[in-house]
């Protein structure tokens, strides 16, 4: 179908699983990436793959991304194109449809592209029993679904007849089912019935239900998981049909029965799609202070870098030549003043590990060899042995120093992460945290990330005393992968679970979209924080413990771990939507266009650190600006007319003083006319916010982290 969608939300909120309503109306469902127009054996669709960003590859377990392929139309001047006609695979769902005229229920196809015509006959009325003009029909508003992720058509027989019906079923020529409404806007005044042709050729009504009641739930009176739905007590329970993975003409069910209680559900329920999207801040992984910067933005560069291995394949010895250097030169970078020479010896000396590393076997099986060599050593024989195994005839000993280099690092990476209850996501940005506290300058490319620091002693007695360190980046890259979805709960599905649900055929591979931008690092000095929580830290857990109280709810409701919610944590990220809130103000960018990412852990390795970027994916993402804002003579001001304008909200003091507001009673003084972000802005979806913490409250205004500041403006 010929229906539109950005490149970005066909990760989220558009993902594989989804359905989305477009004109016409069609209501269709995004299906798995057995379908999705994308061969790793075909060369043209390189361009869509991401397969630099090693270290989001090894944290979802895969070996590169795929960014959603754009649509393209031949040109006319017919010259060379490539990737032409390419488009997503979505299916029509719900397949019941009914007629806007005479309310009979048709079903339609998952690839049919037209929804079914309905000539009647018409049910009530002086026309009842006979045909009227052709109408198009309309899907349905109700279907059902599972917490395990499943999705089907609403078991409309089964509703009718109050459990299976026996040997009654709609076949479109003989039996059919009708849909009328009252007008009611209630339940009760939908109601659906069995027809049927008598035997003198009128239409005979079997059986009649409204839907009064069919979403009820009733939750285990002694708090356990189990829930018991309007459908599970007809005795209709999930045997896991799966429309995403509908490749062929009818979805597959699951190889064993689900059995999980069916919800009914309006096709635009908020609880019907949770994507469950990872996003990463490309960081460099090449270091080298003896090479010129255009070397190194060259070795960084994808197309390069792959050309330049592929001849490192292909050589007799192994090694990068001059001429593929020179090839790759000419063919991606002909304005380049680099000689071929120079480049080839630096790609021989920092790529050339990363084409044993990039073949995910090869990769186990020296992980492996070094885990078990009784030095914990990496042998050259294991290196010697994978190079065979490509045919690639290299001195191992080339090789051995980098690769063990890479493995030594990526083992500091998880010692770094501390205990597994910092939990996955943390261990994660401490990697990021450690690198936007240094700045990359000298040595690293500059291609996706440029972190220049400020000299914190040039800014005013606000942001020196606040803070440590401040950190411009003029150029940063994102990359956010899907991952997998599920439906009913937010969570509650493993990561293997919810691939599952839309992949058939194991994938080496997961859909990802890359952004750049812009971004202002803020670290907190964690010698203030410490102050602060050493002389109001009881008073602060006293306040927050209504959020804790709420969140705690909120995730029994949801079946979802309870979270720790610290004082540092809630300051971050009110500090972070406030300035968020100012920027917007000062810059000139979208209140969307620009998002947050908090950095905040105690224990052994504290983070303290706040990052406003810019990374929208579209134009508005590429204003600039923004690291302007940053400067010494620009940053002491926002951040003074930020706190200012958190010091009096407009719907004070009822807002100073709540005692729970805003998504789930889960913030305290936080809410539209002072805290609130759009929710693609937030990471918590707005959740978890509190001026009191950071300017102080009514009753106690020496709480806030910054009330001091704010007592003199």
């Amino acid at each position: 179908m010929n229906r539109p969608i950005r490149r970005t939300q066909a990760i989220a909120p558009f993902g594989p699983g989804a359905m989305v309503d477009f004109p016409g109306p069609v209501s269709l469902i995004h299906a798995g990436l057995d379908a999705w127009p994308f061969d790793e054996g075909n060369p043209e669709h390189r361009e869509f793959r991401i397969d630099d960003e090693k270290r989001l590859a090894r944290r979802l377990d895969v070996d590169f991304f795929v960014q959603p392929p754009d649509f393209r139309r031949p040109e006319r001047n017919g010259g060379q194109q490539h990737n032409l006609n390419l488009t997503l695979p979505f299916l029509r769902f719900p397949l019941w449809h009914v007629c806007p005229r005479c309310g009979r229920m048709h079903k339609g196809q998952y690839h049919h592209r037209d929804a079914p015509i309905c000539e009647g006959p018409i049910a009530t009325g002086s026309d009842a029993g006979k045909k009227h003009p052709r109408r198009k029909t309309f899907q349905v508003r109700f279907i059902a679904a599972c917490r395990r992720g499943h999705i089907q058509d609403f078991p409309w027989v089964d509703w009718i007849f109050e459990g299976k019906a026996a040997g009654w079923e709609p076949d479109g020529v003989d039996r059919w089912l009708r849909m009328t409404s009252s007008g009611s806007a209630s339940l009760a005044g939908v109601a659906v019935q069995a027809e049927e042709r008598a035997e003198d050729g009128r239409t005979r009504v079997v059986k009649r239900r409204t839907l009064a009641g069919a979403f009820n739930t009733e939750t285990d009176p002694a708090g356990g998981a189990d829930v018991r739905t309007a459908l599970s007590r007809l005795g209709t329970e999930c045997v896991g049909i799966n429309p995403v993975l509908a490749i062929g003409t009818a979805a597959r069910p699951a190889p064993n029965n689900c059995g999980q209680p069916l919800f009914a559900l309006l096709k635009s329920a908020a609880n019907l799609y949770f994507p469950s999207v990872v996003s990463s801040i490309y960081i460099p992984d090449i270091k080298d202070d003896s090479l010129p910067q255009e070397v190194l933005d060259l070795l960084d560069d994808r197309d390069v870098r792959n050309r330049l291995r592929e001849g490192a394949l292909d050589s007799e010895n192994g090694l990068v030549t001059v001429r593929s250097a020179a090839n790759a030169l000419k063919r991606y970078h002909p304005e380049s003043t680099i000689s071929a020479e120079t480049l080839a010896q630096a790609a021989n000396q920092h790529l050339l590990h990363g084409i044993l590393l990039g073949d995910r076997k090869i990769k186990a099986f020296l992980d492996q060899r070094m885990k078990t060599a009784p030095d914990g050593i990496l042998p050259v024989g294991a290196v010697e042995a994978a190079a065979k195994n490509l045919n690639w005839n290299i001195d191992p000993l080339l090789l051995v120093d980098a690769l063990r280099a890479a493995f030594s690092g990526e083992s500091g990476q998880r010692d770094a992460a501390g205990p597994a209850a910092e939990g996955e996501e943390a261990s994660y940005r401490q990697q990021e945290y450690s690198v936007f506290s240094r700045d990359l300058q000298i040595g690293y490319p500059k291609t996706d990330l440029d972190i220049r620091g400020a000299d914190v002693s040039e800014y005013g007695p606000l942001v020196s005393n606040a803070f440590c360190r401040v950190a411009l980046l003029h150029k940063l890259r994102e990359t956010r992968a899907f991952e997998g979805f599920s439906r009913i709960y937010a969570s509650g599905l493993t990561r293997g679970e919810q691939r599952q649900l839309f992949v058939d055929s194991p994938k080496r591979w997961l859909p990802a979209i890359v952004v750049r931008g812009e971004g202002i690092f803020l670290q907190f000095a964690e010698s203030r924080l410490q102050q602060w929580m050493d002389r109001v830290g009881v008073d602060l857990d006293g306040r927050l413990a209504l959020i804790r109280k709420n969140l705690d709810a909120l995730a029994s409701r949801r079946h979802e771990e309870a979270r720790a919610v610290s004082p540092r944590f809630v300051l971050l990220h009110t500090f972070a939507h406030l300035l968020i809130n100012q920027l917007v103000q000062d810059c000139g960018y979208g209140s969307a266009s620009l998002r947050e990412r908090i950095y905040s852990a105690d224990g052994e390795r504290p983070m303290a650190g706040v990052l406003i970027y810019t990374a929208a994916g579209d134009s508005e993402g590429t204003m600039g600006g923004l690291v302007r804002m940053g400067q010494p003579d620009r940053l002491e001001a926002v951040i003074r007319r930020a706190l200012e304008k958190a010091r009096w909200c407009s719907t004070d003091p009822v807002c100073i003083e709540s005692r729970g507001q805003g998504p789930d009673n889960c913030n305290l003084a936080a809410c539209h006319s002072c805290a609130l972000l759009p929710e693609t802005s937030c990471e918590e979806q707005n959740r978890l916010l509190d001026r009191g913490v950071v300017i102080g409250t009514i009753e106690n205004p020496h709480i806030g982290f910054f009330a001091s500041e704010v007592a003199h403006t």
